[in-house]
């Protein structure tokens, strides 16, 4: 879903759609006024734009519209269009030429002023036809900013010709299978004239409405047509605020751009004279038969298509064919191709309002569809990035928080310079922490001359450390030194933690042990783990060992001569067994062997036996506390 808003005194207007790009559907309509920026006393509001964003902000949430897909709609009284010829068709080009191309085109209009849009009409060989949509910035801008202030966000602007577009080609009139057509399309005060060939626009141009002169039944001076004007503007917002239930009075503008309805039109017409609707009439074939040479197509148009006209018509078309000359004329509602019931009969109740049209065929941008692919949302006027509007909180907050921190850096700075000063006071003046910790040790040179203090003890004590460039820290080492010495004296000391037992010790007179009991060429240790509790040797001892190898060990002095009988796993236990019982202050009682395991076949038939043996170590005992000497505790 889509919404479309058209905001211009006075009143706002709103429609959304539903459905697909093919098939779209009017669901909602608003209408609401617009008060004028005057003061009570009739002068003029000096705050406009303040005064626009609270009637919008009040009209978006009385009426409770939703935020869904937002499209501005540029009415007629901030448009301005151009036909011009560029002699590529490039996009890329076009876009960046364009504004030099429009520049001397638009009268007393900077065109730093005007945002830019266009839609390619035909392409040639010597170039491409472009019908330029130039929108006044300032009204964009002021309208963006008044929905944006509400809370709404805009995703796109598009002008009135580029609505009427996209909602009249979507017509199955202007399909690609029927004959070309000279389409005559008349919304409000404002009045278009295209070409349509093989359903594609072939040219188009925007003229002002010549029915306000005829709106008086009779041949009128200029001054009774305005007045007539004026009062059919009154009727056409008595109407529209009608359809939203309210009766109050509404005082127009005295602008004749206000949109009128096709109702309105109708009677218009109705009430013409013989005299002003044959100007009418001439009026707009004048501009259709410009529309026509300056297009110059190759096929004329066969059929005349009219819309916007209501009840008027058929009568209308039938006149305008016989003036140009096109026998097939018709007139059709565009608002039928959103708005039509399964009867036939609209499906939701519009006001008689000319900028419907408009608003619908820009809110079926939101549903894909975009014929004219016109957005005014770009440059100073496109939608800002979440950075773009938290920037300027930011960098106030940043500046802020910048300042503060300089403040405290100043005062963290001077506060410190400060502490610095007064330690290096405290630590330099007559009774400082050098003369305090010389006094307390003042006694300990007369103990030791007495010999009521060994040399070794005096050398233990601490000595106060002068450290120049820092005097917090030589403050601090002697507070430090005098406590620990103080824990000393009252013997508090914390060194009675547990010494554990020498592992690289322990493993290196294992494998003395294991040396010593003669390994055989079978022999293989396998894991040999030093815990704090144990000791544990996995390893494979020899089975088919005989005796001819172990008196070989014996004259090679690899094996004691009182063991060349007994058998490699044996040697090993009793090896070890001696270990444990010279080694007492490590090993706790005889080695425990476990059951060996099955016997393993190796190469050459030798067979070996996996065995481990388990050493139980001595639990680690605390040191005893230290205790301070006589001389020390005087």
């Amino acid at each position: 879903m889509a919404i479309a808003v058209y905001i211009e005194y006075p009143r706002i207007s709103a429609i959304e759609v539903s459905g697909s790009a093919r098939k779209p559907r009017v669901k909602r309509v608003w209408v609401g006024t617009l008060a004028e920026a005057r003061n009570e006393d009739g002068t003029p509001v000096a705050d406009r734009q303040g005064h626009l964003n609270a009637q919008v902000a009040a009209f978006l949430k009385d009426n409770k519209i939703p935020h869904q897909k937002l499209f501005l709609l540029v009415g007629p009284e901030g448009m301005r269009y151009r036909d011009i010829h560029l002699a590529f068709a490039d996009k890329r080009q076009i876009e960046r030429v364009l504004p030099f191309q429009v520049e001397g085109l638009i009268p007393n209009m900077p065109i730093e002023d005007l945002t830019l849009g266009y839609n390619i009409l035909r392409e040639e060989p010597d170039g491409a036809h472009l019908l330029v949509h130039a929108a006044e910035k300032d009204y964009v801008r002021s309208r963006i900013a008044a929905l944006e202030e509400a809370g709404w966000g805009v995703e796109g602007s598009d002008s009135h010709l580029s609505g009427t577009l996209n909602l009249g080609m979507l017509h199955t009139e202007f399909s690609a299978e029927k004959s070309p057509a000279l389409w005559l399309d008349f919304a409000g005060t404002i009045a278009t004239v295209g070409e349509v060939h093989k359903g594609k626009l072939f040219a188009a141009r925007v003229f002002l409405s010549p029915y306000l002169a005829g709106a008086s039944g009779g041949t009128a001076g200029a001054e009774a047509a305005k007045e007539a004007a004026r009062q059919a503007q009154a009727d056409a917002e008595a109407r529209a605020r009608e359809f939203q239930g309210s009766t109050e009075s509404v005082k127009l503008p005295s602008s004749e751009s206000v949109n009128i309805g096709e109702q309105e039109v109708a009677d218009r017409i109705r009430h013409m004279s013989r005299d002003e609707l044959l100007k009418f009439l001439s009026r707009v074939a004048i501009e259709a038969r410009r529309t026509i040479l300056m297009s110059n197509p190759e096929e004329e148009p066969q059929r005349l298509i009219v819309s916007g006209l209501g009840g008027a018509g058929e009568q209308i078309a039938t006149l305008l064919g016989n003036e140009l000359g096109i026998s097939e004329c018709k007139s059709i509602d565009l608002m039928q191709t959103v708005n039509a019931g399964k009867d036939g009969k609209p499906e939701v109740d519009l006001p008689d309002a000319g900028e419907m049209s408009y608003l619908a065929g820009v809110a079926i941008k939101g549903l894909g569809r975009d014929y004219t692919h016109i957005n005014f949302r770009y440059g100073d006027l496109a939608p800002g990035t979440l950075f773009d509007y938290a920037k300027t909180p930011l960098a106030f907050t940043a500046t802020l928080a910048l300042l503060f921190s300089g403040i405290l850096f100043l005062m963290s700075w001077t506060h410190a310079r400060q502490y610095e000063r007064g330690i290096s006071e405290l630590r330099d003046r007559d009774q400082g922490p050098e003369f305090l910790f010389k006094k307390a040790f003042a006694h300990t040179a007369k103990l030791k001359a007495e010999d009521k203090m060994s040399a070794e003890d005096f050398a233990k004590l601490p000595k106060y450390t002068v450290i120049e460039e820092d005097p917090t820290q030589e403050i601090i080492n002697t507070h430090k030194a005098l406590q620990n010495h103080q824990k000393f004296l009252m013997g508090e000391t914390s060194d009675n933690y547990l010494r554990p037992l020498p592992a690289d010790q322990i493993m290196v007179e294992v494998f003395k042990a294991l040396g010593a009991a003669g390994p055989s060429y079978d022999f293989a240790l396998i894991q040999l783990n030093v815990q704090p509790t144990s000791v544990t040797i996995d390893f494979v001892s020899s089975l088919t060992e005989t005796q001819k190898e172990r008196d070989k060990m014996v004259r090679d002095k690899l094996l004691a001569p009182e063991l060349k009988d007994v058998a490699e796993y044996d040697r090993i236990l009793a090896s070890l067994r001696a270990l444990t019982l010279t080694q007492t202050k490590w090993f706790d009682g005889e080695p425990r062997p476990d059951t060996p395991g099955r016997p393993v076949e190796g190469p050459e038939g030798r067979q070996v036996r996996p065995a481990k043996i388990t050493l139980l170590l001595k639990k680690p005992q605390p040191k005893p506390a230290t205790t301070p000497t006589p001389g020390g505790a005087k």
